[in-house]
């Protein structure tokens, strides 16, 4: 993994724009020890600059020094991510007549460009985001992997592009204003992280997983390429054939994924999902798989029971962090600070990210996705049951529903109340009701109203079209393919790429290779779901390889025991924050609408998450400068 930045300029290249990229590399510092470069590409009408900051993951040479260019075509690349089937495609593209100078999959995506043009993205098999520039057609090319494993944030202006692997990079450039997107602040609010295509900075977008977008002439052009197969491609396949092709598609996923000139390992919690990655790695050929987990004194988190049967089961070499609350008040500004945009979850992954790192790994496998893609029953239990009270709910009339949830409104308010009354006023699918931190409400008593005001209709831009589309699906595959680009894009890989990357690791999630997403998207949502067996589709296509300790376990969820922490070890810091009326809070939350949220959780009316969001909210406005 890496860090990339760029930027183009219509007008030409001036004196600033070197110091700007070099800014913007050096703000990516932690994503890339290894080495480091700045490129001024171009200096005509456009100018183009390309940054770099290097992991080193394969061929570690100088010669998978970046940015690299093609001397044959002309053309440069700065990339971050792995493509794991570069190897095919480098025979494939010696077939035709390519030369290589290093063993690295980016030279192969140069050359794949070379030979396919901007059509080379839908032959990547990986983990990617990246930048070419083509001076031969004065093209500028972004692309980022189908799932949106790796992240890629742009900013533009009438005569600037810049792009970045983190929207700290576009900040550290001074040419991004800080001001607050109102609509980004308001889709943290409501689920715990900003979600896709949104930042908290103005201006600032995600480009959306599956998607290229082409610079030239003056003009922007964004393209997808790849999308989740709809109800149409569904396969009639006997059960035996079922588990048959997704057995074959996970061993394909994780043997790709092992490829590494430097030392890989597992995060291992005893949960299906990553016994299952470290089962296959073992499969695949590892000698001796390293797994890594986190323990807690606090016995109703803590896993290590389960975590070190799996680990006796598939003969790895096992390690624990034991993690206090006291460690993690010591270490809140390094984990703060890890932070690119903000989230209530994610800690997690920065300490097993740390230990991991500690040990002498560079890469890391992870179970990541195995919830979204084969949740079974127990993982889709809440969307389906919402889903059911919905139905009913789409017969009655807006006025009727909205006078209901009026009628709801005028009773004591509690958690209940303001859930039912935003189910009975939405007008979106029932599954978002069940992923949300805050309503609608209870976001206004909090949030100052004119910022409120900016942020009307944001939900269209991030969840209409993809709500739409999951509508064709049955109801199983409906959950997942919301979960996968919603929750699983705009938290969970958010989280993993920037609490890995703190610590300058690379984490590779097999359950999310494009071709296995389509392999179980090909099969009725019926498949995924038994009543006595969790995950059956996964399970079964690993036929005895889990123990059955792992698999018929409680399902627990891999998080760290913040109840406890934010009313002892954390708790001086978060009232502080919450109720001093000082700070980025100030000047865009109401005060008493804080202090209430506080109180309720004192009192043990809401979840720990809530204020535990406000209080990273109010750091990373704080750190970044920004204004409401």
């Amino acid at each position: 993994m890496c860090g990339i930045a760029g930027l183009l300029s219509s007008k030409g290249w001036v004196e600033e724009h070197h110091a700007r990229v070099q800014a913007m590399t050096d703000a990516q510092r932690h994503r890339g020890p290894d080495d480091e470069d700045v490129v001024m590409l171009r200096g005509a009408n456009p100018a183009v600059g390309f940054g770099h900051r290097r992991l080193a993951i394969i061929d570690l040479s100088p010669a998978g020094h970046q940015p690299m260019a093609d001397p044959d075509r002309g053309t440069w690349i700065t990339f971050n991510g792995e493509i794991y089937n570069y190897r095919e495609l480098r025979r494939e593209l010696e077939q035709l007549g390519q030369c290589f100078r290093s063993l690295t999959d980016t030279e192969v995506i140069l050359k794949a460009y070379a030979a396919w043009g901007v059509a080379a993205v839908d032959r990547l098999r990986g983990i990617f985001a990246f930048a070419i520039w083509d001076e031969h057609e004065t093209r500028l090319l972004l692309a980022r992997d189908q799932l949106g494993v790796k992240p890629l944030y742009v900013w533009q202006r009438d005569d600037l592009l810049l792009f970045a692997s983190e929207v700290r990079a576009l900040l550290a450039s001074q040419l991004v204003p800080r001001r607050l997107d109102a609509a980004g602040l308001q889709s943290y609010l409501a689920y715990g992280a900003v979600q896709e295509p949104y930042t908290l900075v103005d201006g600032v977008r995600s480009l959306p997983p599956g998607h290229t977008l082409v610079w030239q002439s003056n003009t922007t052009t964004t393209r997808r390429y790849w999308r989740l197969p709809g109800p149409d491609a569904i396969l009639p396949l006997a059960p035996h054939d079922v588990y048959e092709c997704v057995a074959h598609q996970l061993r394909e996923a994780v043997g790709f994924q092992l490829v590494a000139d430097v030392p890989l390992g597992a995060f291992l919690s005893g949960g299906i999902d990553s016994t299952a990655i470290a089962a296959l790695m073992r499969q695949a050929g590892s000698d001796s798989v390293k797994t890594f987990s986190v323990v807690f004194d606090e016995k109703e988190f803590d896993e290590r029971e389960y975590a070190r049967i799996a680990a006796r089961h598939i003969a790895t070499d096992h390690h624990e962090l034991h993690l206090r609350g006291e460690d993690v008040r010591r270490s809140l500004p390094a984990v703060l600070s890890a932070f690119d945009q903000p989230s209530v979850d994610g800690v997690n992954t920065y300490f097993v990210s740390k230990v991991t790192r500690e040990a002498g790994l560079t890469v890391a496998l992870s179970g990541l996705g195995g919830d979204e893609l084969f949740g079974g029953y127990e993982g889709y239990r809440k969307p389906l049951l919402l889903e059911r009270w919905g139905r009913p709910r789409q017969w009655l009339p807006a006025g009727v529903r909205h006078g209901a949830a009026s009628l709801l409104e005028r009773v004591p308010r509690s958690p209940v109340t303001d859930r039912a009354g935003a189910f009975l006023r939405t007008e979106r699918h029932p599954y978002f009701a069940s992923r949300q931190i805050f309503t609608d409400r209870q976001i206004a008593t909090f949030v100052d109203p004119t910022i409120l005001a900016r942020s009307a209709g944001w939900e269209n831009l991030s969840f209409g079209e993809l709500e739409q589309a999951a509508a064709r699906y049955d109801p199983i595959n409906r959950a997942s393919a919301l979960e996968l680009q919603t929750y699983m894009l705009s938290m969970l890989l958010r989280d993993a790429d920037q609490m890995s990357m703190a610590h300058a690791l690379e984490l590779r999630v097999p359950f999310l290779d494009h071709i296995l997403v389509e392999q179980v998207f090909a099969l009725p949502g019926a498949a995924k779901v038994a009543p006595a067996q969790p995950k059956p589709l996964l399970t079964r296509s690993l036929n005895g390889a889990l123990p059955a300790a792992c698999v018929y376990r409680p399902k627990r969820g891999f998080t760290l025991p913040f109840a406890v922490w934010l009313r002892e070890s954390l708790h001086q810091e978060m009232r502080a924050t919450l109720c001093s009326g000082t700070g980025r809070l100030s000047d865009m939350f109401r005060q008493d609408g804080l202090t209430d949220l506080w109180r309720s959780f004192e009192r043990g009316q809401i979840g720990w998450s809530r204020v535990w969001g406000v209080y990273v909210l109010h750091d990373w406005l704080s750190r970044q400068s920004i204004a409401g």
